[in-house]
């Protein structure tokens, strides 16, 4: 019921900001619908602590079919340009079916919700933005490895970020700096009460510049190139993690990322980011060093159809030995994802997607992963507004 009532105080708390006569204000801005189907098999021979069987399978694979729907509704007049008010939503439905498995194949269903609300407002030096959002997440019949799916949970998002302008001939033209609150409640049935273990109280601050240099600030239209140096810190508190002395980590986090936009005059676009994370924590086990590649392209063939390509390479090592078991997802630096997406737009409102993926992410062991390849289908339905 938590996450419900939230929901209404969002709600009303964008109306109430908004102010005024509503109901020449409220428009729906963006709508798409999405459906989809994918193949995918998984690898890897490790037991899981967080489902109530263990299985000797050493490889799987699944089917899926799902749905999702996301939107945006604006709270503000059109002719407003200083200010910015609007309420997100999205939400989906997840359906597997399974094989490979040694106790039974499981059936699998994952369904999400997630609401936010954010309003902008430009101030005399800068821009600020502030976000407050509800993420629920839920999973029925969650099956062990190989196939990991990480388990439902509510988390609680407080966010505000404020861009302002350099002062003076220095290289970079803006700096930000932001605060993330965030907690996260993790459902834990009676079958598995060590899920609790999860849950988790944060906080994360950023700092960053950008170097921006081709478009003009007064135009969105044009090509350009940036370069963004960032760097923060986070806190994570697990309240129900320990005993006597409860776990606490701190993370340090430095980034640079470079960007190349040649849409106008070439159809495609390339942005690549190196990111660096030491994490010390009052448990040993998950104190590590961890480095990660992010890259991002994509390029315009013919009038109709778009090829874009997603790359995460991930490196991660433990200051200590691991001796004893994490809970799946309890790390989140973990994974290497590679990603290529073939889109056609079929219409104005209509576009298909296929797609194929490979994952390496690790298991409930520090050090030992698991991988995932998969092929999908996607059709997207955008309705104009």
């Amino acid at each position: 019921m938590r996450r419900f009532g939230l929901v209404a105080v969002l709600a009303g708390l964008a109306l109430s900001v908004g102010g005024g006569p509503l109901s020449a204000q409220v428009r729906l801005t963006d709508l798409v619908f999405t459906a989809g189907v994918a193949g995918e098999g998984y690898w890897g021979n490790f037991p899981s602590v967080s489902v109530p069987q263990i299985d000797s399978a050493t490889s799987a694979v699944a089917g899926t079919g799902d749905f999702s729907f996301t939107g945006i509704v604006s709270l503000l007049a059109r002719e407003n340009r200083n200010r910015k008010l609007q309420v997100g939503f999205d939400g989906g439905l997840r359906q597997f079916t399974t094989g490979g498995f040694q106790l039974r194949n499981y059936a699998p269903r994952e369904y999400y919700g997630d609401a936010e609300v954010n309003y902008g407002q430009f101030l005399g030096g800068g821009f600020l933005d502030v976000t407050m959002a509800v993420k629920a997440r839920g999973i029925a019949d969650r099956p062990p490895m190989p196939l990991y799916l990480q388990p439902g949970y509510e988390r609680y998002i407080a966010t505000a970020r404020f861009i302002g302008r350099t002062p003076g001939e220095v290289f970079f033209d803006d700096f930000d700096v932001g605060v993330t609150i965030e907690d996260a409640d993790y459902a834990a049935p009676k079958v598995l009460p060590q899920l609790d273990l999860l849950d988790r109280s944060s906080v994360q601050m950023t700092l960053g510049t950008t170097a921006r240099s081709g478009r003009s600030p007064q135009s969105d239209i044009g090509d350009d190139t940036s370069f963004r140096l960032s760097g923060g810190y986070r806190y994570h508190k697990y309240p129900q993690k320990g005993l006597g002395i409860f776990r606490r980590d701190h993370a340090i986090r430095a980034g640079a990322t470079w960007s190349l936009n040649r849409r106008a005059s070439q159809g495609s676009a390339v942005e690549v980011g190196l990111e660096f994370v030491h994490n010390l924590s009052n448990s040993r086990r998950v104190e590590y060093n961890f480095l990660r590649i992010n890259a991002v392209a994509s390029k315009i063939l013919g009038e109709n159809t778009i090829a874009q390509f997603y790359g995460t390479l991930a490196w991660k090592a433990y200051i200590y030995p691991i001796q004893d078991a994490l809970v799946p997802g309890e790390e989140a630096d973990n994974a290497s994802i590679l990603r290529v997406e073939l889109t056609r737009f079929l219409g104005s409102d209509v576009s298909g997607s296929f797609g194929l993926g490979w994952t390496k992410a690790e298991t409930n062991i520090g050090g030992n992963y698991f991988k995932r390849f998969g092929a999908s289908f996607r059709l997207r339905v955008r309705p104009e507004m």
